[in-house]
């Protein structure tokens, strides 16, 4: 039998994706890309925006179309929040929720959709929602994954859910309190996705900065990133987003210091101005995150730092939107993800009276890109004729036909060269940027040195 699965969302959800691939995998499903005819579907869905929940019910669709015997499970986040929503789609099987999809396999047999001894799975009568309160959860769930299918860097679960309550955020509902893995358990992870050739880990968590918390003894993020630098085979931890309070002094010397950890953060800002931020209920202002901004780049130089921007947030009027604007315009930062504000049923600011009309969001958001990409290529052409550590992916680009990669910092470079040096840290010179593509030149001769000389 064929199984196919999409995500929608965060680096989270596709690590997920891939603890329920690897479900299947032991039942001896073949897993095909999602646009083939499967017997099974599965999408593991987002709602961090409306436009989120648009997508996924797009996607649902897509795959009744594709195969209308097929059998359709839905979960992630959108089915958390809004079941019964998805449960009106004529076609869906099954809808999970977060504390459910590992399961997935129990509640087919559960349903009886399996037939001929697991050989058929046949379409149920009607539309069975799992969905339990993700508030109870008390254990952090996860399967050991050693294969990312066409992927050079492998996600590592490693926290979730978040006790934060930004106004803003849907997510905190949907993903339930912060629970953290043991660290003996990342450490084992991590050495088999070693022994699996993975070069490099990337660390996830719905709020990554909040790893070790609640566990006995409590560990901060940075002790447990110091113990996976010993794991050999291992050659880069990168980590995934991470808040403004949560990057610790440890965390920035721990980076300057090693040869494994990327020289590459993601921060979020949201906003620049100090009254729309404490309305977020954020829990920093402005000054806090330029002093932070500029403490890493004294510290660590060649850093890559990202960040996020929510633009025509409730009651952000034009004085409020400028303060963002320059805040992002004075501080060295490499690239910017933006997110015009959109309405969540549920959260504290869905029902703030001070709504910012579409058209002023969309405008907001198309200078605050433009600002991003100007940023973006300020950063890149600073590296032009400097030797870069690049890690080579296994697939090429497209268009161009070249390999393709990151440098440690997070610039994606193309080059020239053969299959045989996919998979493998290679030295770059940056040679030039045309348009948004970074060309390197790779340098064979040259030993290791550093991430970036």
């Amino acid at each position: 039998m064929k199984a196919a699965f999409t995500t929608i969302g965060c680096r989270f959800n596709q690590f997920e994706t891939a603890e329920m691939e690897d479900l299947f995998k032991a039942m001896n499903f073949d897993i095909v890309p999602f646009s083939d005819s499967a017997n099974i579907y599965v999408i593991n869905t987002c709602t961090v925006t409306n436009r989120s929940d648009y997508r996924c019910r797009q996607t649902i669709r897509r795959a009744i179309q594709t195969n209308k015997d097929a059998f359709i499970v839905v979960t992630g986040c959108y089915s958390q929040i809004n079941p019964e929503e998805i449960g009106t789609i004529k076609g869906v099987d099954m809808i999970l929720g977060n504390m459910e999809k590992l399961n997935i396999v129990n509640y087919l047999e559960d349903f009886n959709a399996f037939k001929n001894g697991r050989r058929e799975i046949k379409k149920l009568d009607n539309t069975r929602i799992v969905v339990s309160d993700i508030n109870t959860a008390k254990e952090f769930r996860s399967r050991k994954i050693s294969n990312f299918s066409g992927r050079t860097s492998a996600y590592l679960k490693i926290q979730t859910g978040c006790d934060q309550t930004c106004s803003f955020c849907i997510v905190t509902i949907a993903r339930g309190p912060s629970i953290s893995e043991k660290p003996e358990i990342i450490l084992n992870q991590a050495q088999e996705l070693a022994y699996s050739g993975f070069r490099e880990i990337v660390l996830t968590g719905v709020n990554l900065g909040s790893y070790g918390e609640n566990l006995k003894p409590k560990t901060e993020l940075s002790d447990l990133v110091e113990m996976l630098t010993g794991v050999k085979g291992i050659e880069r931890i990168r980590l995934s987003s991470i808040n403004p309070r949560e990057v610790s002094d440890g965390l920035i010397l721990l980076i300057k210091k090693s040869e494994k950890v990327c020289r590459h953060l993601h921060i979020p800002l949201q906003s620049g101005d100090n009254e729309i931020l404490k309305i977020m209920r954020r829990d920093y202002s402005s000054e806090f995150y330029r002093d932070l901004i500029i403490k890493l780049k004294s510290n660590i130089p060649d850093i890559g730092i990202g960040a996020d921007v929510i633009v025509g947030f409730p009651g952000e009027d034009e004085g409020k939107f400028k303060n963002t604007y320059s805040l992002i315009e004075e501080l060295p930062l490499s690239y910017l993800h933006v997110f015009t504000y959109s309405q969540r049923e549920g959260t504290d600011a869905y029902n703030h009276t001070e709504q910012i009309i579409e058209s002023t969001k969309k405008e907001r958001g198309s200078v605050i890109k433009k600002l991003g990409e100007k940023k973006s290529n300020i950063f890149r052409k600073d590296f032009i004729g400097k030797i870069c550590r690049v890690l080579i992916e296994n697939t090429r680009d497209r268009e161009t036909g070249l390999l393709k990669g990151y440098t440690d910092n997070y610039i994606p470079v193309m080059t020239r060269g053969g299959d045989e040096l996919m998979n493998k840290i290679v030295n770059v010179r940056i040679a030039d940027i045309l348009d948004e593509m970074v060309i390197g030149e790779i340098v064979e001769s040259l030993p290791y040195t550093s991430s970036i000389t």
